[in-house]
């Protein structure tokens, strides 16, 4: 018997090869994922804002990245020594304003193409549930520690979420024919709103992408939610604090992946590449002996030869 129900990988009407330009967009998946294939030396951008939760940041990060705005002081604000972006991770908040906005602009500056070059972009969705800044009205990608009394906490209807993205993503297929647009949801579970709040907001986001595939032919759906949730569903495959996954559970979703977005010719050279990197990365008791220094040698002329057969490696 099989005690297991295994999600196999299904076959998308595109595949990821070396010459892809990747967009990861959003929380868990995203950046576990596209830690994956930048090892693997894929053209990748992670998360050019931070890990994001919502459906509203993550449209509104697209959007800041289509209109390639830049931000200034009256931007920020001040929390416990911090200059923070209510648009950004806290990973971009710093003591000093202008370091913060350096940080950020540079960021937008050296993605401002990205919407009209990228292949492939994945956004997971991590939470139906918004903070809104009472003060401007805005919904926040990040409260920084800031007091709950300053938020209005709820969450996004399905109605909401198809909305917003209705438009913006005709905007996306409008400056970019190409793109196409894999929706994931996050399997990491928003405990802090409550156990059967958490289920609604999952239910809520799965239903939105529902309909924006049905919209939208280039709109596609990967399952990381099911994966953890209904074929792995075990705590033996969560971290320590039972919400997030462990590292065992990213490398299985990750070979979920691979089967379900890579040919066969690009399996072998990610496994080329994590060979190649594993033996540069290898440190030798003494590098200074011949058979050290010849090793290195022939370890980089290997590089170099795959690199002239697949020049779009990033290494």
């Amino acid at each position: 018997m099989n005690f297991r129900t295994i999600i196999h990988p299904k076959t998308y009407s595109f595949n990821i090869d070396y010459p892809s330009r990747i967009l990861f967009l959003g929380s868990c998946f995203s950046d576990n994922i596209s830690k994956k294939l930048i090892d693997g030396g894929f053209s990748v951008t992670a998360n050019p804002f931070g890990v994001l939760y919502n459906p509203i940041s993550i449209k509104n990060a697209l959007n800041i990245l289509l209109k390639q705005k830049l931000f200034s002081e009256n931007d920020l604000v001040e929390n416990h020594g911090l200059y923070h972006s209510f648009s950004h991770h806290g990973s971009f908040s710093k003591t000093d304003p202008t370091e913060t906005l350096k940080l950020i602009n540079h960021s937008i500056i050296n993605n401002s193409n990205l919407l009209q070059t990228t292949n492939l972009a994945f956004i997971t969705f991590g939470t139906a549930y918004v903070y809104q800044y009472l003060e401007t009205q805005e919904i926040i990608s990040n409260c920084h520690k800031i007091p709950a009394k300053k938020f209005k906490h709820f969450a996004l209807t399905v109605d909401d979420i198809v909305q917003e993205y209705n438009s913006l993503l005709k905007k996306l297929i409008t400056i970019n024919p190409e793109l196409q647009i894999i929706f994931t949801v996050s399997p990491v579970r928003h405990w802090k709103d409550g156990a059967h709040e958490n289920q609604l907001s999952k239910a809520t986001l799965h239903l939105a992408i529902a309909q924006l595939q049905t919209q939208f032919d280039f709109v596609h759906y990967y399952p990381s939610y099911e994966l953890i949730m209904d074929d792995l569903r075990d705590y033996r495959f969560y971290s320590e604090d039972m919400i997030h996954i462990s590292p065992q559970a990213v490398d299985y979703i990750y070979n979920h992946f691979q089967k379900s977005f890579y040919s066969d010719e690009t399996k072998d050279v990610e496994k080329q590449i994590l060979k190649l990197k594993q033996a540069l990365n290898h440190r030798p008791f003494n590098p200074n002996t011949k058979e050290h220094i010849a090793f290195v040698k022939n370890t980089k002329k290997k590089i170099e030869l795959l690199k002239e057969k697949y020049p779009e490696i990033i290494l």
